[in-house]
């Protein structure tokens, strides 16, 4: 049965910006209430178009978000019909770009993450595919055939995208499926990830506070990948400058140890960067170090170069919160939660399928100062640390 869609909101408002959920909130609320029944097919996007005064394009986006809820579905081409929902949100898909999550030393993040994911997916009841795409990255424009069944046979209702490379990314949100991602990249709504702003602002705040009159900075985030998710374009390294300055703090163009283009071997650039300011004839009373693969480097070359035992400088390491460094002198963490960063990409998933509307979640990093530990446990996260809100 073909219906043409009442449009009981004016098709006058399709006009005004966002267009498209006003659309897409009409046609919800006629499915919900029954005026649709499962198995209408609607009329072409072009005729829906045409009814609300507006776009192709933007009626088929209304129509796409509620293919993501599971409201709509399309079958062979572009007939689109109401279809049998179920009710609760119980098949959730993970999605991971390449193998080296499981084995690269450097990807134990994710790998806390997963776990953190696997946890709060079962305690709300929810079945878990985990994809891993071994595909070299240029052949991943296409989504990875097995996820594609999977949506098609309505095996999975969510997808949870934890690491996605610019080609595969396009696709994957294309899916007919509620969709989360951890990204720095703005142009997503559904985003989650750490602010990259205060993260320095809140480290300084401290090191003012301890006296510190200058600082250096070791980072393998290069600014290319990481302007996207700072204010006015800004550089990482331009951002840390202009963070210090306000501070009233003393940097040099030898203490920002940065790369020009992507790091791989992560602790060893730690390693290296450290050993090569310290060569230098002068030294920052503070060095930030981020993330905290570098900090792992960082950390062996103080030990090897003992400049820990002198107590001259104060080192300022990111972490995240379930991954343990091992530690023995006095350090600033800059602690990040991959439990509420799971959450997070969890209830992003939940909110789209419920019809709600999304838009990124930004977590700041917790600052806890310890006097040197061995080993740092969640109960020693919880006490005695100064919160500023809380990847890396």
């Amino acid at each position: 049965m073909l219906k043409v869609i009442n449009s009981s909101a004016h098709p006058k408002k399709a006009r005004r910006p966002h267009a498209h959920r006003v659309i897409a909130e009409n046609l919800r609320e006629q499915i919900l209430k029954g005026e649709l029944a499962a198995g209408t097919e609607l009329a072409s996007t072009q005729d829906l178009a045409d009814l609300w005064k507006t776009s192709k394009s933007t009626a088929h986006t209304a129509l796409n978000q509620l293919v993501k809820e599971g409201l709509l579905e399309r079958k062979h081409g572009s007939c689109t019909f109401v279809r049998e929902r179920r009710l609760a949100l119980t098949h959730m898909g993970i999605y991971y770009d390449s193998p080296k999550v499981w084995s690269d030393e450097e990807m134990a993040f994710y790998r806390s993450l997963q776990a953190l994911l696997e946890e709060k997916l079962a305690k709300l009841g929810m079945q878990v595919t985990v994809f891993v795409d071994r595909r070299p990255q240029r052949k991943q424009r296409t989504v990875l055939p097995e996820l594609a069944r999977a949506v098609e046979l309505r095996k999975i209702q969510g997808l949870i995208i934890p690491t996605g490379n610019d080609f595969a990314v396009p696709a994957l949100l294309r899916l007919p499926v509620a969709t989360s991602i951890l990204t720095n990249d703005i142009e997503f709504s559904n985003r989650v990830n750490l602010s990259a702003e205060n993260v320095f602002r809140n480290l300084l705040s401290r090191l003012a506070a301890k006296g510190c009159r200058s600082v250096g900075l070791i980072s393998s985030v290069d600014d290319e990948s990481q302007a996207s998710n700072l204010p006015e374009a800004m550089d990482f390294s331009d951002l840390f400058l202009r963070e210090a300055e306000s501070f009233g703090m003393q940097t040099r163009r030898e203490w920002l140890r940065l790369p020009k283009k992507y790091v791989y071997e992560k602790v060893l650039f730690g390693y290296n960067q450290f050993h090569e300011l310290w060569a230098e004839p002068g030294h920052p009373d503070a060095v930030i170090v981020y993330p905290d693969v570098v900090a792992r480097g960082v950390l062996t070359a103080a030990l090897e170069l003992g400049v820990h035992c002198a107590g001259d400088v104060t080192f300022c390491f990111h972490k995240n919160a379930h991954v343990d460094i091992l530690c023995p002198f006095p350090v600033l963490w800059a602690i990040s939660d991959e439990a509420k960063i799971a959450g997070a990409l969890i209830d992003q998933v939940r909110r789209q399928y419920a019809g709600k509307s999304v838009s990124p979640v930004l977590f700041e990093h917790e600052i806890q100062e310890t006097p040197g530990v061995g080993k740092s446990s969640k109960s020693q996260l919880r006490s005695g640390s100064t919160t500023t809100n809380s990847r890396g």
